[in-house]
């Protein structure tokens, strides 16, 4: 589907969910009216919406409290955050170790990672040589990343945050020599999780362990990205920001759930691939009698909703975070696919229309139209069974010359998505042929000349004579060398990765 034209409700939805448009990512009402009633509080958190939990432990404030940051009653572009250990990378990462290529570099972290997820998981805090561990486990993947991008000619690298990597790998027509993804178990140890979290995150990238190792799939910490060129976003971000147009489009996409009960707002974006808020504001009640001399004054919050109180002044300035925050959050992962030598490719129909509209998608490759369009079989496969498709080289280098040879005359968007669905099912059909072709194949240029060389070995044995004996293994080899050599012939073929694919889900 043509990701910047409208879709009908009654549609599949564009997301490959399966669903109709309008019971999937269409539906784009709040999750709650304002002051919807919540359930009573369990022990551990407070109801803060009708479906949200705030845990009682997830929001702390510093001893010396936290700085006050005065509206601009517009959107602006927000500080670059990334941690002392990011910086640290990049110095280790530039130093001149010879890097690991990308299938060493993937069984050396299986092997650390299933280290991990064995390790006992309580609260503790991870040990120093896990830390260590894993610190240099990001560093040798800079290493190779970057290494790789030097590489002439250079591979195609894909960098993706949204999708599970199979999925995003099959969607995308195994166009990426690697995908490079946000390494989710460095990200636990910056965010001083426990042993639990660690081992919880290392059992979720354990999933797509052989992709891993076969160096297709690459792991790398996202804040070293901030820390090379986080002001090249902030920087678009602001160019971004000074577009009335684009501002005012990025409004309208807002879909705000509250002000809840709890004087909570949830606030996301239509067609973002998440169905769920990724941020939440909540309504502060200055005290008064608490302003000190110095400046400093304390709040309440989590306070009941007041139907009679005006909040429209607070949901402007939270639309206004959010547009900002949208935005941002787009240009900083053009700028870290851009440091890792990579290119962008996003999954979300909302951010394809902001590139758009921003003029940044105008270039994209194939890998963009490929992700909208309808690709059988291929996204449906784990990783183990992705790595047996992708194992038969002569296969995925046709299907690439065809998805070149398909773009040729594409110049849309829509008409490019367009070339790649009809591909991709016209190879699908074509799979099919393969298959039953190969067993009448089977059948005729195997079984009827074997039978007839059996008939002559057994001649052969009951005269007793070498000669019939050697004619008759002659005949079972001529029978079989045409079927293998049009199997062979066939396994080239892109269409095969689809009989690959029909055979691994089975």
């Amino acid at each position: 589907m043509d990701p910047l034209s409208p879709l009908g409700r009654n549609e599949d939805c564009w997301c490959g969910s399966g669903r109709k448009y309008k019971r999937c990512h269409g539906n784009h009402r709040p999750a709650s009216q304002s002051g919807a009633p919540v359930p009573e509080d369990p022990d551990d958190g407070t109801y803060i919406s009708p479906g949200s939990v705030l845990a009682h432990d997830a929001m702390s404030i510093p001893d010396g409290g936290a700085p006050l940051t005065m509206p601009t009653g517009e959107p602006t572009a927000k500080p670059i955050t990334y941690t002392s250990w990011d910086q640290e990378l990049v110095a280790v990462a530039k130093t001149s170790d010879p890097p690991l290529r990308p299938r060493d570099l993937g069984r050396l972290r299986a092997e650390v990672i299933r280290h991990i997820a064995a390790h006992p998981a309580d609260e503790s805090e991870p040990a120093d040589e896990i830390k260590q561990g894993l610190f240099y486990l990001a560093a040798e993947s800079l290493r190779t990343v970057n290494a790789l991008a030097a590489t002439d000619p250079k591979p195609s690298i894909l960098w993706n945050e949204e999708l599970d990597p199979a999925a995003f790998i099959g969607r995308t027509l195994l166009l990426a020599d690697h995908v490079a993804m946000p390494d989710g178990v460095f990200e636990v140890l910056l965010r001083r999780g426990t042993n639990r979290s660690l081992s919880r995150a290392a059992v979720k990238q354990l999933a797509i362990a052989e992709l891993i190792e076969t160096g297709l799939v690459i792991p790398v910490p996202v804040g070293v990205a901030m820390a090379v060129n986080g002001a090249g976003a902030a920087a678009l971000t602001a160019l971004d920001l000074k577009d009335p147009s684009l501002v005012s489009w990025v409004r309208d996409q807002l879909i705000i759930e509250g002000p809840t009960a709890r004087e909570a707002l949830f606030v996301r974006v239509a067609d973002d691939l998440s169905t769920v808020a990724e941020k939440f504001w909540l309504h502060g009640h200055i005290d008064a009698e608490s302003l000190t001399a110095d400046g400093r004054f304390t709040t309440k919050m989590l306070q009941h909703y007041d139907p009679g109180y005006d909040y429209g002044p607070w949901i402007k300035q939270v639309s206004d975070d959010a547009v900002s925050y949208y935005v941002q959050r787009t240009n900083e992962r053009l700028v870290t696919a851009d440091v890792f030598g990579a290119e962008f490719v996003s999954a979300s129909m909302f951010e394809a229309r902001l590139l758009a509209r921003n003029k940044r998608g105008r270039d994209s490759g194939p890998a963009h139209a490929a992700v909208w369009a309808d690709v059988p079989q291929l996204p449906d496969l784990a990783g183990r069974e992705l790595v047996k498709v992708i194992q038969n080289e002569d296969a995925v280098e046709d299907l690439r010359r065809q998805v070149r040879a398909s773009l040729v005359t594409a110049r849309t968007p829509g008409e490019r998505t367009d070339a790649l669905t009809a591909l991709a099912h016209e190879l699908e059909g074509a799979s099919r042929r393969l298959e039953r072709t190969a067993r009448s194949d089977r059948a005729w240029q195997a079984a009827v000349p074997a039978g007839l060389g059996v008939a002559s070995l057994v001649l052969g044995a009951i005269s007793g004579g070498l000669l019939p004996v050697a004619a008759g293994a002659l005949g079972v080899a001529g029978g079989i060398a045409p079927y293998l050599g049009a199997r062979i012939n066939a396994r080239r073929e892109a269409a095969y990765l689809f009989v690959t694919a029909r055979r691994s889900r089975r």
